[in-house]
């Protein structure tokens, strides 16, 4: 099992997808739990399996409670994970795990009282003491209508069957999610990030080095600097489009963080030497910063290159 919830957390773990869960903080911490659910009661019943059955009759009933219930978990987990990713899987389609259900609410769920539905008699039921193996168990049941059933319980049979039925539900849901992606990418492929980046910025920024030495180039600095932060935003925007944030990607929110600074500075640099005021750094740190800047925006050029290469991938 754990190799389908390792593929969703892939999926879910991925800034972009990551952002979206996150704006129902409920439905994250649900399919967060589920998925651990799904993997801890697979090792529960894994090693059921693997296991001695014990040598004294209560901790056989202990063994035998504990592998039904964690049958019953893994299946409310799996549905709770197809409802975060708004998967439409649900336990009325797959008789066979309703079955399980049933056998667990009859064996140790509510056996002393159990309330029938659609009107079926109320009945009453425990597991035979001799009976209880790895193999299995005879379940006795009695109902208010007076009939009396006995049923042979295959504990492998409902093993294999719950991870027939698990193993579906999660690859579904997989694919389900690759189908998403892929479109996704599908619909911005042609959308080319790197073009915001033309070969006019290098120019701007060639004039910005050219102003920082010479006061009388202060206005085409401040120009030039003008076009520089509508790069920013024009690729913040793109971004956005695509449900990608700032602060869902480490690496760009980063060299966002450091350009704020050295752009804030030069344009008052700029205004100010314009103005014929003091200026509020000298020439040199100005060029400082404007080379500074310049390598940044190497480092998004090439990120947007990379985001283009992997949209181009579906």
């Amino acid at each position: 099992m754990h190799e389908y919830t390792e593929k969703v957390r892939n999926f879910i773990n991925e800034p972009r997808a990551q952002h979206a869960l996150l704006k129902n903080r409920a439905l994250w911490l649900q399919l967060c739990s589920a998925l651990d659910v799904v993997e801890d009661s697979d090792l529960a019943i894994a090693s059921f399996s693997a296991g001695e059955f014990p040598a004294t009759d209560g901790a056989r009933y202990l063994a035998v409670y504990g592998l039904l219930q964690a049958l019953f978990l893994q299946q409310d987990a799996v549905f709770n994970i197809c409802e975060s990713l708004s998967i439409p899987e649900k336990l009325e389609s797959y008789p066979g795990l309703k079955e399980i259900r049933e056998i667990r609410n009859a064996s140790i769920g509510h056996p002393t009282k159990k309330a029938g539905l659609k009107g079926r008699s109320t009945s009453y039921h425990f597991i035979s003491r001799p009976t209880l193996s790895l193999d299995g168990f005879e379940l006795h049941s009695s109902h208010s209508d007076e009939t009396t059933e006995f049923k042979g319980i295959s504990i492998p049979e409902l093993i294999a069957e719950q991870r027939r039925y698990v193993s579906h539900i999660l690859g579904s849901a997989i694919t389900e999610l690759k189908r998403r992606e892929a479109a996704h990418k599908e619909k911005f492929k042609m959308e080319k990030l790197a073009s915001l980046f033309p070969p006019s910025l290098d120019y701007a920024l060639a004039k910005i080095f050219e102003s920082t030495e010479r006061a009388d180039l202060a206005a085409i600095g401040e120009v030039s600097l003008k076009s520089i932060n509508r790069t920013l935003q024009a690729f913040r925007e793109a971004l956005h489009k695509r449900g990608i944030e700032l602060d869902s990607s480490e690496s760009i929110n980063y060299i966002y963080t450091l350009l704020q600074y050295p752009l804030a500075e030069l344009e008052k640099f700029f205004q100010s030497t314009k103005a014929g005021e003091h200026p509020n750094i000298n020439e040199e740190t100005a060029y400082i910063f404007t080379f500074f800047v310049r390598a940044q925006f190497d480092e998004l050029k090439q990120v947007a290159q990379e985001i283009d290469d992997d949209y181009s991938k579906s």
